[in-house]
């Protein structure tokens, strides 16, 4: 019996992507710091489809927690897809930044991934398996009071890119959206003033449609792509109007 992985669960996209995988049949290891929400989780889905559910607490922010659970996951089950979707971000400017907050959004974004990815790397490529990263828009672009979580969105696609490269056999997948509709943000208008904001179900949608059809990358929207080009020829009107737009996070 196959599972997959997801962490993050609890919430927005985590969430959205455990009812979209337990709708298709498959069985999953859902990982949060808040288990009590897992287990409601847990109930609702295997009323609904013909799965198992396993609900794992676990804080990303607390590495040799982190190496314990993935450790004791490759023990006990066989693994055919890992998908890291748990983020963190702080949205200061640097010199507001403290070191726990750095400490924080770097454990959580890219060492909790990668620890987690080589942890269950053999046992994915064993059942020739995927490993899907839940990137950003970021990882091709700056943002305005977003330093850490920007480095850290590139950090996670690099990484990506140089594992499929390094198994050619391992189907890495990145998903890159904008915006999203979720609790992520401190000031609750900001929402309101972007005016593309994606809803998590969407992509989850997008995420499996994109895994199942063995993809490398998924914008969310396409249209992400453009604003890619824009930053690399008119850097300098791109980062106009991301001071224009993007300071009330």
């Amino acid at each position: 019996m196959r599972y997959t992985v997801i962490t993050g669960a609890s919430s927005g996209i985590g969430k959205e992507l455990a009812y979209i995988y337990a709708k298709h049949g498959h069985h999953l290891i859902l990982i949060a710091r808040r288990v009590n929400i897992l287990v409601e989780l847990k109930k609702e889905l295997e009323a609904m489809y013909d799965v198992l559910i396993e609900c794992i607490s676990c804080d990303l922010n607390e590495l040799d927690n982190v190496q314990n659970i993935f450790e004791k996951i490759n023990q006990t089950y066989e693994i055919n897809c890992l998908i890291n979707n748990a983020g963190l971000s702080y949205f200061e400017y640097v010199e507001d930044l403290s070191l726990k907050n750095i400490q924080e959004q770097t454990n959580v974004n890219v060492i909790s991934p990668i620890l987690g990815t080589r942890i269950l790397l053999s046992n994915i490529l064993r059942n020739k398996g995927s490993v899907i990263n839940i990137c950003s828009v970021l990882s091709y672009l700056p943002n305005l009071k977003s330093s850490v979580y920007t480095a850290s969105k590139y950090a996670l696609y690099g990484f990506s890119n140089t594992l499929r490269l390094e198994y050619p056999k391992l189907h890495v997948l990145t998903v890159h959206p904008i915006t999203v509709k979720t609790n992520f943000f401190k000031d609750p208008s900001y929402l309101s003033q972007v005016k593309k904001v994606i809803e998590p179900k969407t992509v989850a949608y997008k995420t499996y449609r994109y895994h199942v059809k063995k993809k490398r990358k998924c914008d969310i929207p396409r249209s992400v792509s453009l604003l890619n080009i824009l930053y690399h020829f008119f850097p300098r009107i791109f980062d106009y109007l991301n001071r224009r737009f993007f300071s009330n996070k």
